[in-house]
């Protein structure tokens, strides 16, 4: 019987079992981010009328290939919507091909779904910035009864061609802030 360099498997044992390799290689827990001032949603009424002011918005159609087996909008899609509208909001406040935004986390509640053919409103804006950070809400409306499908919250930076971080472009910083004083005086 000749032993064929394929048939014979040797397994290696690891110095630890699962659980206690995993615990090992846990990388140490940061400090959570200081709080910054808590403001409310703008869409504590879930209509894209009152209480929307200074989003900038997209009216959209699903189209057949976003559709999952079972005949709705597959998760993933969402995330696209929220990113081409973003895109649009980062253009809105005046950022160009030579300081590109990048979004470095982004979290999804989804409330109901979008089917084949649905009409939809995505409402975005940039609620919150720092010196490096901008902080945005977005939320997806179906129409023509302007149903609260999504929320999605997310953070971005300025990346420059290099991938390198950037501090934001004053003029950006300052339109934001312009946007958002109009906003909360109106909401006043």
């Amino acid at each position: 019987m000749s032993h064929h360099p394929f048939t014979h498997i040797t397994a290696t044992q690891t110095p630890l079992g699962f659980p206690a390799a995993v615990a090992a290689h846990r990388l140490p827990c940061r400090p959570p981010p200081p709080s910054r001032r808590c403001r409310r949603l703008a869409c504590n009424n879930s209509k894209p009328g009152k209480g929307m002011v200074g989003f900038h918005t997209i009216e959209l159609q699903v189209r057949e290939y976003e559709l999952d087996q079972f005949g709705v909008v597959n998760n993933a899609v969402y995330a696209n919507y929220c990113e081409a509208g973003m895109f649009q909001v980062f253009y809105m406040v005046g950022f160009s091909d030579e300081a590109i935004p990048a979004i470095l986390e982004s979290s999804y509640k989804f409330i109901s779904p979008l089917r084949k053919k649905d009409r939809f409103l995505f409402k975005g804006r940039i609620y919150e910035c720092s010196p490096a950070r901008m902080y945005l809400e977005n939320f997806i409306f179906r129409l023509p009864n302007q149903e609260l499908i999504l929320e999605n919250k997310a953070t971005a930076v300025v990346l420059d061609k290099s991938s390198h971080p950037l501090r934001l472009p004053p003029f950006v910083k300052s339109r934001i802030d312009e946007l958002n004083k109009r906003d909360n005086q109106h909401l006043l």
